[in-house]
C-alpha cells in the first residue's frame, strides 16, 4: 500500500481488447471482488485517526486496480 504514494493509476491504451476483458471478468469473479473489499475495509479503519486519512486514500486508489488489473498500473 506504499507503492501508490505519488502515482496514479493509469489505463493502457488497448486495455479494451477482448483478451483483457475475458482476463478482468474471470480475475473480479475469482479474486478481485475481494482484493477491493478488503481495501475499502482497511479504508474505512484508517479513516478513524488523522495519521490513518493519507493511507486510507492509497487503499481507495487500489480498488479499480484489484477489481480489474489488466490493462492498468501505477505511473
Amino acid at each position: 500500500t506504499f507503492a501508490p504514494f505519488g502515482k496514479e493509476v493509469i489505463t493502457t491504451g488497448d486495455a479494451n481488447s477482448t483478451l483483457r476483458i475475458i482476463f478482468n471478468v474471470i480475475w473480479l469473479v475469482l479474486f478481485g471482488w475481494e482484493i477491493a473489499l478488503v481495501h475499502l475495509l482497511h479504508a474505512l479503519v484508517l479513516t478513524i485517526t488523522i495519521i490513518g486519512i493519507p493511507f486510507a486514500k492509497q487503499h481507495v486508489k487500489l480498488v479499480p486496480i484489484a477489481l480489474f488489473p489488466f490493462g492498468r498500473y501505477l505511473g
